[in-house]
């Protein structure tokens, strides 16, 4: 090990996240009985989903968003399943009660471009509606260079909360924090920027992870419903500012 260690330039890492894509109907679509062929909500994840890094990283997980929302007029209970590439991922069911509105929030870890990403919907009773729909990537464990692993600093100057959902009647009903992982051992949640002197971008988790769709609800849905709000969702707080320098040690 060198005593005099060499650093690389000081990086600033800027993360733009792209304007979710939201769909109201106009004329809300009635909800089967049994599990639809063809699901209710899908979408293909291209490279204009990505969200914009300024400077190229070593690695990058990616996790989509899927909501799906909707209303009930008699008490009943939604069932969903979540598809990608037209294999089943997961699927659930809630109860939701008369009057009410509901909201499936899925999350899809590890996306890539091309990927379809379905939510299917059904109901145990004849007049629930299906009326909206949304999707946002987010990224996740970024490993920001691969030789120099240990960051000296690693300042995350900026986060914000994403997505921001903006159709029909929204309400954030749930915010996510983002954990700081330093060695794939030690974590900690945050949900404002946050300063650290020394961190070790770790092979399994990177620098942080995210809330919904990795550290909660990967690969899984969690459904919100309410009397006035739809959507009614989780979102995360995610970094969108990260200064760093590398340190070579060997």
């Amino acid at each position: 090990m060198r005593l005099n260690p060499d650093f690389t330039s000081l990086k600033t890492l800027t993360i733009t996240y792209r304007t979710p894509q939201e769909t109201l109907l106009s004329t809300p679509q009635t909800l089967p009985t049994a599990e639809p062929a063809t699901p209710q909500v899908r979408y293909t994840v291209s490279s204009n989903d990505l969200p914009v890094m300024n400077v190229s990283v070593y690695r990058a997980i990616y996790t989509a968003a899927v909501y799906a929302g909707g209303r009930y007029v008699t008490a009943g209970t939604l069932n969903w399943r979540m598809k990608k590439n037209g294999a089943n991922v997961t699927s659930g069911s809630a109860s939701v009660a008369a009057n009410a509105f509901y909201t499936v929030n899925a999350f899809f870890y590890d996306v890539r471009v091309g990927d379809v990403l379905e939510i299917a919907l059904w109901s145990s009773v004849t007049d629930s509606r299906f009326d909206y729909s949304a999707f946002q990537v987010q990224v996740t464990r970024i490993v920001p260079i691969n030789r120099q692993r240990l960051l000296m600093p690693c300042n995350f100057t900026a986060v914000s909360s994403q997505p921001t959902l903006t159709s029909g009647t929204p309400n954030a009903a749930v915010t996510r924090n983002y954990t700081i992982n330093t060695a794939d051992l030690l974590t900690v949640s945050q949900a404002t920027a946050r300063n650290v002197p020394v961190l070790y971008a770790g092979s399994l988790y990177g620098i942080y992870r995210l809330g919904d769709g990795d550290t909660s609800n990967a690969n899984s849905a969690v459904v919100q419903t309410h009397t006035s709000y739809r959507p009614n969702y989780n979102r995360n707080t995610v970094p969108t500012t990260i200064v760093f320098r590398g340190v070579s040690l060997d």
